[in-house]
């Protein structure tokens, strides 16, 4: 009687993998915006290192007009003291601004990044359900990781450094001018044919730099695809097909980050060629110029440095484009987690990306060792007329109605797939209805703010996962203020102490990742454990005894009573003696209720509750006459 979803209970875009779009995307203004933003929070650090660019650019144009008076006074004969310090210092004060400048960018830089990270981080735990269903957990990891880091040096040392060297640029334009005009017009002209040159190349980077950053997520959701069923994996000796998988994706991502880097390669070399040809240009011309008394030998010198302050300036400018063009596909990317939907979780707003993240939480109450339930009275549980899909033309649930009274032990059953599990996932609000509403007491579950009603709500999943750290962080998850009495004596409520005892370091024993050390049962035993801790209102238990023996069930099914005395509770079990002592039994079928009552009214009742009943002797659960609406316990 498990409720193992069937496909067509699952969105269809669940863990999918995109495959690489083939039409090159061009430069979106939307990225630079978006990039702007992330910026804002730091902008008056950022104005302060663009500011100290400035002035070392001022330093940096006058260096060669300082050069051309000592060459001057040199023919002239004339004091050179004065020229030399005033040049000299011009070098050294360009040189700390620049390095002052470097450090501030750099470290705001880190600092964006770790606001992105942050942001990042708080919405994506705070996601609603189908945003997870449909993508996947590496891509959104790699947005997150890869993809914040991508976007460091662009919003600081490449984009803000562009500011001081476009001011240089025009700064050294305006000087040549003033010195020789007909000579910059010749250097104009070989920047223009270079430039028209490489705009092909400069279009190309963002497709090939989002190419490789899709890689790199795929890779990175493929591999966290394996690693979490490594078992599986092996067990099916699949570790071949697997790593050629993923080592496909890892190869994409090469492949477009090679193409990226020739890109940059002819960027590059065009950059410095057009200054090479430009001073060449200029010591053919400029020679014949100073021969025939056109400019002097010093305006020659002056404006040969001025070329050569030129590449610099030219360099940055290009490669603040093509950082421009990489960060584009990165924060596409980015601004895309800020369009998936979030829980509208009350004095825990959601920021944006680029906002400060306010990180809040308190401790739910501790277990006290009674029966009970420190959230209060327990609730009645109502669905009036709901439906449900996770996918718009493949509805889940039509119409559902009961009632569960206050302080009932209710059970689910029904044929897999029929929505058992998704009943439970609305009375979380994991998932909104589509029509209908889902009462808690007298109050629709869409109206009571998310914190206040998974507080009162105790939850076990159908596959008790657990956290990679200790036993004890695990037990403490749902209270934390929970002292060493209370947790001692869940331990043993929860049939825990054997397994303590067999551990190197107890409680504080690292159990691995996604709880890899425990046993199926195990970990069943310990999210009933944090189930007895947080002492909840509703409990729901989704086959949250499946993988125990008949004992060790018997004995927490006990611990969970003594529980369910002060709460309501709604189990799917595939466990008949489970569901023959509840209170209500709700008979599931074809995405509605098929009809309700006790174990002894269904089946007397209803064929199909029969068959499942009958099923249930093949586990050795229980016996059932035939005929009889009376089970015997057997041994299994």
């Amino acid at each position: 009687m498990g409720d193992v979803r069937m496909a067509e209970e699952r969105p269809v875009g669940a863990g999918a993998e995109r495959q690489p779009d083939t039409v090159e995307e061009q430069f979106d203004p939307a990225g630079l915006k978006a990039l702007l933003r992330f910026a804002r929070p730091y902008r008056r650090t950022l104005v302060v290192g663009a500011s100290l660019g400035l002035f070392g650019s001022g330093a940096a144009l006058a260096q060669p007009l300082a050069a051309r008076e000592v060459l001057e006074r040199v023919g002239q004969d004339a004091d050179l003291l004065r020229p030399i310090l005033f040049l000299v210092a011009l070098v050294l004060g360009g040189a700390a601004l620049s390095g002052i400048q470097l450090f501030i960018l750099e470290r705001s830089g880190e600092r964006m990044v770790l606001g992105l990270r942050l942001t990042l981080v708080h919405r994506l735990l705070r996601l609603r359900m189908k945003e997870y269903d449909r993508r996947s957990t590496g891509d959104l990891l790699s947005t997150a990781g890869a993809d914040t880091t991508l976007l460091r040096s662009v919003i600081t040392a490449n984009v803000l450094d562009s500011v001081s060297a476009v001011v240089t640029l025009v700064g050294a334009i305006a000087l040549m001018a003033y010195l020789d005009w007909v000579q910059l017009v010749s250097v104009l002209a070989v920047l223009l044919v270079v430039g028209v040159g490489v705009v092909p190349a400069l279009k190309r980077i963002k497709t090939a730099t989002e190419r490789a950053q899709e890689g790199l997520g795929q890779m990175t959701a493929g591999l966290e695809r394996a690693l979490g069923a490594i078992r599986t994996v092996k067990s099916s000796v699949s570790e071949e097909r697997e790593s050629e998988r993923i080592s496909a994706w890892a190869r994409t991502s090469y492949a477009a980050g090679v193409r990226s880097i020739k890109l940059d390669a002819v960027v590059g070399v065009a950059s410095g060629l057009a200054v090479q040809l430009s001073f060449l240009i200029v010591l053919g011309v400029g020679g014949v110029r100073v021969a025939n008394g056109s400019i002097s030998a010093a305006d020659l010198v002056a404006f040969l440095l001025y070329i050569l302050y030129l590449a610099s300036p030219i360099i940055h400018i290009v490669n603040a484009v093509t950082q421009l063009q990489k960060a584009s596909a990165a924060t596409t990317r980015i601004v895309t987690v800020n369009d998936m939907e979030v829980e509208p979780i009350p004095g825990s707003a959601v920021p944006v990306v680029g906002e400060a993240v306010p990180l809040t939480g308190g401790p739910t109450a501790p277990f006290t060792g009674t029966s009970a339930s420190s959230g209060g009275p327990p609730s009645s549980v109502t669905f009036e007329k709901v439906s449900f899909g996770y996918r718009e033309d493949v509805p889940v649930l039509r119409e559902v109605s009961f009632h569960i009274p206050a302080g009932a032990q209710a059970a689910l059953v029904g044929p897999s797939g029929v929505g058992k599990t998704t009943v439970l996932g609305l009375l979380e609000r994991f998932y909104e209805p589509e029509a209908g509403r889902v009462l808690l007491g007298d109050r629709d579950v869409a109206d009571i703010p998310l914190n206040e009603l998974r507080r009162q709500i105790g939850y076990v999943e159908q596959e008790a996962p657990a956290l990679a750290g200790t036993l004890r962080e695990n037990l403490l998850y749902t209270a934390p203020a929970t002292n060493d009495d209370q947790l001692n004596a869940v331990v043993e409520a929860s049939r825990l102490s054997a397994l303590v005892r067999r551990l190197p370091d107890g409680l504080d024993t690292e159990i691995g990742d996604r709880g890899t050390q425990l046993s199926g049962g195990e970990r069943q035993r310990l999210a009933i454990g944090r189930l007895l801790l947080s002492r909840p209102r509703l409990v729901l238990l989704d086959e949250a005894t499946s993988q125990l023996d008949s004992v060790n069930e018997a004995a927490l099914r006990e611990a969970v009573e003594e529980l369910a005395v002060g709460c309501t509770m709604l189990v799917i079990a595939h466990r008949l003696s489970t569901v023959a002592a509840s209170d209500v039994i709700v008979l599931m079928d074809n995405g509605g209720v098929r009809r309700t009552g006790t174990h002894d009214q269904l089946m007397a009742e209803d064929e199909l509750y029969r068959e499942l009943a009958r099923g249930q002797l093949l586990s050795g659960d229980r016996t059932v006459a035939v005929g009889s609406a009376v089970p015997t316990e057997v041994n299994g």
